[in-house]
């Protein structure tokens, strides 16, 4: 696995979840069925509809720059880019001296929405330059069938999501969001916008005197969006990193009220510098995000390719690497091994590779006449391909006249062997055997040895 950091890109994950499960139509004003020229034409950008006798406005870069309804400008004064493509909706939230007196907007949704389900809602304000008044006031709301209502006053709704009071929306050329998250109840498949609060709970503020519109306040509406929150989040695939270092997690998201580790953490970004498995759960307005992600620490690499060693004639020696399991094993001479058995002498250099680097290790391997040695090979492999297929002690036959017995590891004989026979290792199963060694000296028939060792079968 390649050492990298894990990077949460929830944000990613939902503006592509949004691009695809986008649940409002028209959601820019964009799609006009005819260019508007008035008040109360909210209509033309179908399928918003007015809900209620007041008089929301459409305006659109078709009816002309300048016009009552046109883009940027407007007759009244009034001059505005839209946040994204031609159109925007236009709404009061206020008027001094007419009582609760509102506007709102409504849209069908494109599907209903499904009980229990966490759905993200953004939307884009923005308080033309032509009105005097400043507020706080404007949300959504989400209801089973249409909102609609004869009166030009405040309808008697409570928004699930709206700008948070004593916030003025006081921006006359950006674009303020609103968001926020829903779980629904089921079923919901109209919002309606607008202020949904009474006067007294309405903050309002003096920002724009002498503008074309006295004593009210207006917010224009742009790219309302509506979208399902994927069940959980994603800190990325498991990872890893080499030891000493560390890795960011990352379990950000935008508009989390907390989050919390499987180890007690509450920082949504953090650095661990240990190994280990790491959960987090994100509450994101009542909506839990969750996520897993394991941690692995790379050690550095390390071998050991042990003493340099002595080879008697006929004889066959087994090197066997000591180093770590992260890392893979290349011989200089390309041999496609991990322990392997020399019979010539020489050097023989490895080097261990893992994430984290390389480490290097060589033995030397020295010829020796060996006239009074007894060695018994560690390892012989009977498959048959006629190398280091039997199994025998290495002595100088002019000088020792040498038996031996094998043993399991439950003490039972396997195999019993006269001066000059090998064991094949037939029938055996792979794994470590005793052998016992009895050698009589050839110049001095009274001089015996008595050796104990161990052999590998390895099939």
């Amino acid at each position: 696995m390649a050492l990298r950091p894990v990077i949460g890109t929830l944000a990613c994950l939902l503006a592509a979840t949004a691009m695809a499960q986008q649940l409002v139509p028209n959601p820019s004003f964009e799609t006009v069925t005819t260019c508007p020229t008035f008040a109360s034409q909210l209509g033309h950008a179908a399928p918003w509809f007015n809900p209620t006798q007041g008089t929301p406005e459409l305006y659109h870069a078709c009816a002309g720059s300048g016009s009552y309804a046109g883009v940027p400008a407007n007759s009244s004064g009034g001059f505005q880019m839209p946040r994204t493509g031609q159109g925007f909706a236009g709404l009061y939230t206020y008027k001094l001296g007419y009582p609760n007196v509102r506007e709102y907007i409504a849209v069908p949704l494109l599907q209903p929405l499904q009980a229990g389900t966490c759905y993200q809602f953004r939307m884009y304000v923005n308080m033309p330059d032509d009105f005097e008044l400043a507020c706080d006031a404007i949300g959504v709301h989400f209801s089973t069938g249409p909102l609609i209502v004869q009166t030009v006053y405040l309808l008697p709704v409570t928004p699930q999501i709206e700008h948070p009071i004593g916030q003025l929306i006081t921006d006359t050329v950006g674009w303020t969001e609103v968001n926020g998250v829903y779980t629904a109840v089921g079923g919901e498949d109209h919002l309606t916008i607008g202020n949904f609060r009474t006067d007294v709970q309405t903050t309002i503020q003096l920002v724009n005197p002498g503008v074309w519109y006295q004593g009210q306040a207006y917010l224009l509406v742009d790219d309302v969006s509506l979208e399902p929150i994927p069940d959980d989040l994603d800190l990325g695939p498991d990872t890893a990193f080499c030891t000493g270092g560390s890795v960011v997690l990352d379990a950000s998201v935008p508009g989390a009220t907390s989050v919390l580790w499987n180890d007690g953490s509450t920082a949504a970004v953090r650095t661990v510098s240990t190994a280990g498995t790491f959960s987090v759960a994100v509450n994101l307005g009542g909506c839990f995000l969750h996520d897993t992600v394991v941690v692995r620490v790379v050690p550095e690499p390390f071998l050991d390719l042990g003493p340099d060693l002595l080879l008697c004639p006929g004889q066959r020696l087994l090197i066997l690497p000591d180093m770590d399991s992260a890392s893979v094993l290349t011989w200089q001479d390309g041999a496609p091994v991990i322990g392997r058995m020399v019979e010539w002498p020489g050097r023989y250099a490895a080097t261990a590779t893992n994430a984290c680097g390389t480490a290097s290790d060589a033995v030397d391997v020295f010829a020796d006449s060996c006239p009074d040695i007894i060695y018994m090979p560690n390892a012989f492999t009977p498959d048959g391909n006629g190398h280091n297929d039997r199994f025998a002690p290495v002595y100088d036959r002019r000088v020792w006249s040498v038996s031996f017995t094998v043993y399991d590891r439950w003490g039972m004989t396997v195999f019993t062997a006269q001066e000059g026979v090998e064991w094949d290792g037939a029938g055996a199963p792979p794994g470590p055997y005793t052998v016992l060694v009895e050698a009589r000296s050839l110049a001095e028939p009274n001089h015996a040895r008595q050796l104990a060792g161990h052999v590998m079968l390895l099939r």
